[in-house]
């Protein structure tokens, strides 16, 4: 058995200034009025209507009674018919031996006045939300930015007493690929690290040298593992085989562009039923029968974007809807989301797990969501954004799920454990340097603290964690 480890360790209003229409002198036909020249009471002064051809230009005595030719056209901009927003970017020519003066409006800004000047107080609680869209359905949808709201980053309070943390005897890499089922527990890198019962220590299965991105556990005895790559390959590695079989006939189904490979991933692949869904790039669900010889494709009305590891719920997109499905023996309703589990479903990459009655949904950039009447009604959980894993559980016959949340700046990951039906969270344990003493500077090491995969297992009663940090296992801390 590993060794025990105790730890422990809390955007905007966009304010405008919004400027009165100011009246322009170039709004109107200008008259000029009488020439009032006190230097010769003899000349009679004109009136000129702005926009008339004028071939005789309007003189005036200066100093040795020169004529002056003032060019109208210029000065007013009677030459051209423009609108009112080609007159605002114009620039006009004065000739300052007129006496007209700029009316303030188009006089230089110095830059003194602004939004700071107008004591703006933030309201953060009124934070502008944008949904955001997968793109697959036009002009109509495309990919927008979400800011979230305040209460999503509001800091969540910690547990009484922080979880056990146990780390592996041997040393490893980092993992982003997990998968539990009974008493046995594979993480990957490259290769599968091969957990059994109470084993501390790995064993270390080679596949193909290529990174892995998902797993999942077949066989009455737990003892076969199917592995996908990064670049969408689909191995199968017995526990006590020589080498690893690469699959194909799944291809059939999904389809690829230029010979390219999409990534994959597993659902279901921690259900009691032990039916392992594949999810392909394309939206399609295929049902992994006879360990991975056979394949069948399962009709569902929209595109799967993710499915639950704990059972064999889906979420689906259908043009801009998104709705919860259950692929179980027996047809269950549909559960089309509304509200705040609908922007949360409508990210890029949204999570999804499942604890009997209870639904979770998670994406990085808003709160999660959580459901305790099967999909009906969703409540947000305050402080839980940055999410990068999510798992359901059942603790003490309590519905549960347990969440990772990543703090980029500190490159600290927070588990959470989340009650569905109060939508509230406690922090139970940390993950930054004090797990390794070797682990250094948090710029210097990148996301070493970041959790890629969450899984609650019921048989030693842990949660297993893996990430830039390798592999972690937590417990419910000792009863005194």
């Amino acid at each position: 058995m590993g060794f025990g480890q105790d730890f422990s360790t809390i955007f905007g209003v966009s304010a405008t200034s919004e400027r009165d229409d100011e009246e322009s002198y170039l709004d109107d036909a200008i008259e000029l009025d009488p020439i009032d020249d006190p230097g010769n009471d003899d000349q009679e002064s004109e009136q000129l209507d702005v926009g008339e051809e004028i071939e005789d230009l309007l003189s005036e005595t200066v100093g040795d009674n020169e004529p002056v030719e003032l060019d109208l056209g210029s000065l007013v901009g009677a030459d051209d018919v423009k609108d009112s927003s080609a007159e605002d970017e114009a620039e006009i020519a004065v000739d300052p031996a007129i006496g007209l003066d700029l009316p303030e409006a188009l006089l230089p800004d110095d830059g003194t006045e602004g939004v700071e000047d107008g004591g703006f107080k933030l309201d953060e609680s009124k934070f502008p939300t944008l949904e955001q869209d997968d793109g697959s359905e036009g002009i109509a949808a495309e990919r927008e930015v979400s800011l979230g709201i305040a209460s999503d980053e509001a800091p969540v309070p910690l547990a009484a007493v922080a979880w056990r943390a146990f780390e592996p005897k041997a040393s490893l890499e980092a993992c982003s690929a997990l998968s539990v089922r009974g008493k046995t527990v594979v993480a990957a890198s490259s290769d599968l690290l091969w957990f059994r019962g109470d084993e501390s220590a790995p064993l270390r299965l080679a596949i193909d040298g290529s990174a892995l991105s998902d797993l999942a556990l077949l066989g009455p005895s737990e003892d076969i593992a199917l592995s996908l790559t990064k670049s969408g390959q689909l191995f199968r590695r017995a526990r006590f085989a020589s080498q690893a079989e690469q699959l194909s006939r799944f291809r059939e189904y999904v389809r690829t562009s230029s010979g390219t490979l999409a990534p994959l991933g597993f659902g279901g692949a921690s259900a009691d039923d032990a039916r392992v869904l594949l999810l392909g790039p394309d939206g399609i669900l295929l049902d992994v029968l006879d360990g991975g010889d056979r394949f069948e494709r399962l009709e569902i009305s929209g595109k799967a974007l993710t499915v639950a590891r704990e059972s064999r719920a889906a979420l689906v997109a259908q043009l801009r809807e998104r709705k919860l499905i259950w692929l179980g023996r027996e047809p269950e309703p549909e559960r089309e989301l509304s509200g705040p589990a609908l922007l949360v479903a409508r990210a890029e990459r949204p999570l999804l797990a499942t604890s009997g009655e209870c639904v979770a949904m998670a994406e990085f950039s808003r709160a999660i969501v959580v459901s305790s009447d099967r999909g009906r009604t969703f409540q947000r959980v305050s402080g839980s954004a940055s999410t990068t894993a999510l798992a359901g559980a059942t603790l003490a016959g309590a519905a549960r799920f347990f969440a990772a949340v990543y703090r980029e700046t500190s490159d600290q990951s927070e588990i959470l454990l989340i009650d569905p039906e109060l939508a509230a969270a406690t922090c139970i344990a940390r993950i930054d340097g004090t797990l390794d003493a070797t682990a250094g500077d948090p710029v210097e090491r990148g996301e070493w603290a970041k959790v890629a995969r969450l899984i609650w297992q019921p048989a030693s009663e842990r949660l297993w964690a893996v990430g830039g940090f390798g592999v972690l296992s937590f417990a419910e801390p000792l009863r005194t």
